[in-house]
Parts: C-alpha cells; structure tokens; sequence
C-alpha cells in the first residue's frame, strides 16, 4: 500500500498543532507560538551552548561543521571518495509556478554537490545518523547543507549514549528526513532517501545498508523490488561507530530540482512494474494520508467522478502497481502530496493536473515535470490558508482548472 504524509513523522509540537486544527483561533496562535516563540528559544540555547561548551571534551554537543564537498574539491590526501555530481541544472520555472509563490524557494537549490565518501571507524550520531568526527564537527552534506544544519537533530545533543559497534562495510540512507523515530514520508523516502542507494554499484557486494527500524510495508517492498531487504539493518540506535562507512550525500530533497534522483528511481523501478496490473489510462489519485486532508474529498471524489475520471485510492494498490499505474496513464488529477511523487514514474507527455490547496502550497511537483516532460499544470485552491480548521476546497475552483487543461 502507498502512504502518504504520517502523523508518525511529526515531533511532539507538531502533533500538538496538527490535533488543534479543528480550532482556527487555537491553531493560529499555536502555531505563532511553536514557531516564533519556542523555535527561537532553542536555536538561541544551543547557539549558547555552542560557543560555551564547543570545545568542552565533557559535552558532545557539536561545536560547529566540515564539508567533504570541500576536501574533495582540494583533493585531501586522506579522504577517500568521489563527486559524483556538482550540479543539477536549473529546472525552466514560470514566474507564476506554484514552486515560486510557495516562497520556499525551490527552483534556487542549485548547485547541490553529490559525493560519497569511505571513513574508517566513522561516529553517526542522533536520529538523522549524521556524520560526526572526532573534532565534534557534523558533516555538511550529511545534515543538507549549511542552511539547515542548525535544524538537524544531531546539531542538538548534550550527551551521546555508549556507542554500538558495527562490523565490516555499511552505508545509510538515514537523515533528518528519514529518520530513525517514526516512519519515514513517502515523498521523502522516494526523493531523499532511495536514490542514495545509486552509489551502491561502486561499492563492495557485501556492502550493508542501515535503515530506519519502523519502516512500513510500502517501503520494504522497495528494497525488495530492489533486492536489498537481506542487505538492510532495521536501526534504532542513535549512536553507531563503524569498522567502515560509505557516506553517500542525499541527491537534493523532495522540494528541490533533483533529476539525479528521478532518472535513478525510474531506470531502478520501471523495469519492476506489477506485470499483471492493468489500471485505467485517465484517473483522480485520492489520497488517504490525514495532513493536509480535504474536509469535502468525497464531494470532490464524486465530482470528478461525474466527469469522467476514474477514482484510485492510494491505499488500494501496491507499490509496484502504483509504479504500473502510473507509467501507463494518459491523464491524471490529484492532489498535492505525497502521492503525487508517483508522476515520476509517468510516459513523457502525459497531462498531469496539480490541484494545490493552500493549506500551505507546495512546488515540488513542478520540479518534477520538466525532469519527466509532463504535460503539466498546477491549480491553485483556496482552502482557508494554513491556519484552515477544515479545509475545503470549491468544486468550481476544480471545475475551472479542468477547464483551463482541456478536459
């Protein structure tokens, strides 16, 4: 079955916030307060204890970070590794793209350096696994770069527990996007984490892969299609020192131009589609997931319905079928999320219809088309804004952006 966004993933704040939705009043002022108020006094704590205790050899917490990117660049003698990209390109974005009036500034990611890199009895701390040395710095590339290394879980540590030890060759595909508490996005687990198994074919066979321990079934059946379930280590422990580790550097993130990853997922999974699925050719994606659910999806479910479109539930297929679903569809609609990742695997030119609540909007699918070459177009909803209690859409909203795509 395919997941969509889970409450899982979410840190206790969030959780909070999420289960006061149904109060826009309470919502609203949670929301300011989590993220003003409380955000703002932690940066400000581990900022200060940064610069206090950065060089105390009784606290862990990292004092600071280095980047292998670099090293590789100057050619360090005692690094081992290769770029495997330094950039992506720059995708072709409409002014009036959703991946700009977002205001996450997805189309200027660019330049994101892939690398992987060998480390002997290599230190991967907290929940994102990330790349410690013995200077208490974290590695860059390992915490998505210098913008949001602050923001990693392992930039946020007093005291790390007693190490677990593990023997012979490892890589991981663990970071703060797919951490090891609560299972992994689905969006992320395509984007983020997956595509860091590219580098496995200039690695060793007998090469392990450490994974986060509560995966759920959609995500094993990818390693199986891929014939890495027996390869992989369920991890829990949020301090692991390793004989020998083969750092492989996240591809981008699900927000950003990330073609490396989407040509990688396609020759991985095309190949490995249901053989006996047949689904229909034009069809509304419904997903299940509860973040960012529409109040009226059965009004909208019906609607489509009326005009021709075949309903798919998400929780009703495999992922293999999904991969078959999808690389067979002449005409798809369906709403931004998760899901909608599944449009990589599309035949170029094929008519693709983003409906885009703003509960809030999010571009990543327009980084998506012009990697696939998607007949593709984006509909913005009004749905009561981020701080929406219930979120609905208008039917005549949807009606006109089926208009406005031909149908």
């Amino acid at each position: 079955m395919v997941m969509s966004h889970s409450i899982q993933s979410l840190s206790r704040l969030d959780r909070l916030g999420f289960a006061s939705r149904h109060c826009s009043f309470a919502n609203k002022v949670g929301r300011f307060f989590r993220r003003r108020f409380i955000q703002g006094l932690s940066a400000g704590f581990w900022e200060f204890m940064r610069i206090c205790f950065g060089e105390s050899s009784w606290l862990d917490t990292p004092k600071g970070t280095f980047s292998l990117y670099k090293s590789l660049r100057w050619r360090d003698p005692a690094l081992e590794g290769r770029i495997v990209l330094e950039d992506q390109g720059v995708p072709k974005i409409s002014p009036h793209s959703i991946a700009v009036s977002c205001g996450l500034e997805q189309h200027q990611e660019q330049p994101w350096p892939i690398v992987w890199t060998k480390h002997r009895n290599a230190r991967l701390v907290a929940n994102s696994l990330a790349l410690f040395n013995g200077k208490k710095e974290l590695c860059l590339e390992s915490v998505y770069g210098e913008a949001r290394w602050r923001d990693d879980p392992a930039s946020r540590s007093l005291w790390l527990p007693k190490a677990t030890y593990l023997k012979g060759r490892w890589t991981s595909i663990v970071s703060n996007w797919n951490p090891l508490d609560g299972s992994p996005v689905y969006g992320h687990w395509l984007h983020d984490a997956l595509p860091r198994l590219a580098i496995l074919e200039s690695l060793p066979r007998d090469t392990r892969i450490i994974i986060p321990s509560t995966l759920k079934p959609v995500f094993w059946e990818t390693l199986e299609l891929l014939n890495l379930r027996d390869r992989c280590r369920p991890t829990s422990e949020t301090h692991l020192l390793i004989e020998e580790y083969h750092f492989s550097s996240p591809t981008s993130m699900i927000t950003c131009y990330n073609p490396y990853a989407i040509r990688w997922m396609r020759s991985s999974f095309l190949a490995k589609a249901c053989p006996s699925f047949s689904g229909p050719k034009k069809f509304f994606f419904v997903r299940s997931g509860k973040r960012r659910a529409i109040e009226n999806m059965a009004e909208v479910t019906d609607f489509l319905a009326s005009r021709g479109w075949n309903v798919i539930r998400d929780m009703d297929l495999s992922f293999a079928q999904t991969v078959k679903l999808f690389s067979e569809a002449t005409d798809i609609c369906g709403f931004s999320g998760s899901n909608m990742c599944n449009v990589m695997f599309c035949p170029p030119r094929c008519k693709v219809l983003n409906l885009v609540p703003n509960i809030p909007l999010d571009g990543f699918v327009d980084m998506i088309a012009p990697v696939v070459d998607l007949d593709y177009r984006a509909v913005e909803l009004e749905a009561g804004g981020p701080y929406a209690a219930r979120p609905r859409v208008s039917i005549d909203q949807i009606q006109e952006g089926l208009e406005s795509a031909g149908y």
